[in-house]
């Protein structure tokens, strides 16, 4: 077998234990997950079995009850804080009281948890790295890329304050400068569009996997593809794609790749991903120093050199306890399977959509092409402000959604959960028919 066809093989397996594919009604081999932790083993087996039918496929409604949040309010703003099933919540739990019992520093657990989001996200486990959030990371991005006065980094108009402020910033520090480009809403000619804004002084490209505003899904693998061609770097939000949507970052290959713990993955607050290309990692040091930064340190003969792996930025102590959080996360997403996740978002997306194209008097700013949208549906309706019917909505009719007031949309996100159903979408629909009459 060519090495081709081993790295074939080895994709295609990956794939089908993350997608679900493995369990197929065969459950005894749900007894050898990948990540062979001590503490992983029955319950988690258990969890698997209660969550799918008796053919083995999933049961939405079983998932449904592993959270807690439909119980308060009809939720639809994952996209901004995706609610911990009540696994994570336990996992953190335990580990706060074993922290309070025991006094440990636990730093070393944190290497089971950047195995399994490597796992995960297809890459090797020293491009991984802990980070509060998706901001945190694309500031280190921001200030590890090296930059000079008159060089060009280029936005779209539809990134997250977190993906766009770290490089505004720079403006008056290192004298760069900033392109906005203005994105096509219909997702048909944005790598096109991407391709004419480069320059020649273009260093940096900025984009979000799927946009906070509208959810439309971006040709990444294309658009970074070009950079790379172009001598270019490129910086991808990706906190409102893992967990909703299939990353491949092996496939992908970005320099720079950031994720939130706390959206679509429903990992705890103060959790997020780092993912950093093996050539930026040898290129550059870390922002900042201190305990875990450093491959070797000597005070007595100030000796200081850092590690050439992500981990580098998870410096000092850390909250460990959220962080094993996140691993469980990633371990109830993986057991559900990201393909069945997605497949699952979109589907709950094109029923909302179809049931809202009746309503006259609202207007949809997410894409119809299924290829350009995921789990995200944004409108609009004309009239009251939308902060004020947001916020209307949830303390009258307990209808949590997002205003965007990004890009000026002055429109409304709802995103689409897994712990989400047709039926609390019949009654956003039947409310926002209300709203238009």
């Amino acid at each position: 077998m060519d090495k081709q066809s081993v790295k074939n093989k080895r994709l295609e397996s990956r794939r089908d234990f993350i997608k679900g594919k493995v369990f197929g009604g065969v459950l005894g081999a749900l007894s050898l997950p990948f990540f062979s932790f001590a503490d992983d083993s029955f319950s988690r087996k258990e969890l698997i079995r209660s969550l799918r039918n008796i053919e083995g496929q999933i049961d939405w409604n079983k998932v449904q009850k592993e959270f807690t949040i439909g119980k308060s309010k009809y939720y639809f703003n994952s996209g901004s804080n995706g609610p911990s099933p009540k696994v994570v919540v336990e996992e953190v739990v335990k580990n706060i009281r074993s922290s309070a019992d025991k006094a440990l520093n636990k730093h070393s657990k944190l290497k089971s948890v950047r195995q399994k989001i490597a796992y995960f996200l297809n890459v090797p486990v020293k491009q991984i790295g802990l980070t509060n959030n998706a901001t945190e990371g694309m500031n280190i991005a921001a200030h590890s890329i090296p930059l000079s006065a008159g060089d060009e980094v280029i936005l779209s108009r539809d990134e997250h304050i977190g993906g766009a402020a770290p490089w505004i910033a720079l403006q008056e520090s290192k004298g760069i400068q900033i392109k906005l480009v203005d994105l096509d809403p219909t997702g048909k000619k944005n790598l096109a569009i991407i391709k004419k804004a480069i320059s020649a002084k273009t260093k940096v490209l900025v984009l979000s996997h799927v946009t906070c505003t509208s959810g439309l899904v971006l040709p990444i693998k294309q658009i970074v593809k070009f950079c790379r061609k172009k001598g270019i770097y490129s910086c991808i939000d990706g906190a409102q794609s893992v967990g909703m949507i299939s990353v491949d970052l092996a496939d992908l290959q970005p320099d720079i790749y950031t994720a939130s713990g706390h959206k679509w993955l429903f990992g705890p607050e103060g959790t997020g991903i780092l993912y950093m290309s093996s050539k930026l990692i040898e290129e550059t040091n870390p922002i900042f120093a201190g305990a875990y930064t450093d491959a070797k340190f000597d005070l007595n003969s100030l000796t200081l050199e850092f590690k050439k792996s992500a981990d580098r930025y998870e410096f000092g102590t850390r909250n460990t306890s959220i962080v094993l959080g996140l691993g469980t996360a990633i371990d109830f997403i993986s057991d559900i399977g990201i393909d069945a996740i997605e497949s699952r978002g979109k589907e709950l997306a094109t029923y909302f959509k179809e049931q809202i194209s009746v309503l006259n008097g609202i207007e949809l700013i997410t894409p119809q092409d299924p290829q350009c949208t995921a789990a995200i549906v944004t409108i609009r309706i004309p009239g009251e402000n939308v902060t004020e019917r947001c916020n209307r909505l949830v303390r009258e009719k307990r209808i949590q959604i997002r205003g965007i007031y990004e890009n000026n949309l002055n429109a409304m996100r709802l995103s689409f959960a897994i712990f989400n159903t047709k039926a609390e979408l019949d009654y956003v629909v039947k409310e926002l028919k209300k709203e238009v009459k």
